[in-house]
Parts: structure tokens; C-alpha cells; sequence
């Protein structure tokens, strides 16, 4: 992956919720292409407490997908 590898809690109005927690509220990581996410603290979801800080989540060392390469 290249670029910014974040995920970002929004309200209903785009505004970063920074108290969001990801042991409340799962977030699961999907993907359309023939392969596999994992890394993340519930594999392929953010279901840590600390998997968001400031209503941010890092996936730069986190997120791995293992699959074809492809475009």
C-alpha cells in the first residue's frame, strides 16, 4: 500500500469522533479481490481499545493482505 494508511472515526457530519473505540464499535476490514486481510487485532477487524488514537487508526505496520498482485 502507498500513500496515507489511516482510518479515521467520523460523525454523521465528517468530524473526527477522538474518543472512538474500537472494542465498542468493530471495525472489520474487507476486501474484493481473491485473498486474505490479516494483522490487525482481531485479524481482519480493529477490535482493540487502543486500535484508535485521537479517532485515528495507524495501519501502516498493522494491515497485511496476502493475495495475487494485481492492479
Amino acid at each position: 500500500f502507498t500513500g496515507t494508511n489511516t482510518l479515521t472515526a467520523q460523525d454523521a457530519y465528517g468530524n473526527t469522533v477522538p474518543s472512538f473505540d474500537a472494542s465498542a464499535n468493530n471495525v472489520t476490514v474487507t476486501t474484493s479481490l481473491t485473498g486474505s486481510i490479516s494483522g490487525l487485532s482481531g485479524t481482519n477487524k480493529l477490535t482493540g481499545a487502543g486500535d484508535f488514537v485521537s479517532g485515528v487508526a495507524n495501519l501502516s505496520t498493522k494491515l497485511i493482505y496476502t493475495g495475487t498482485v494485481g492492479t
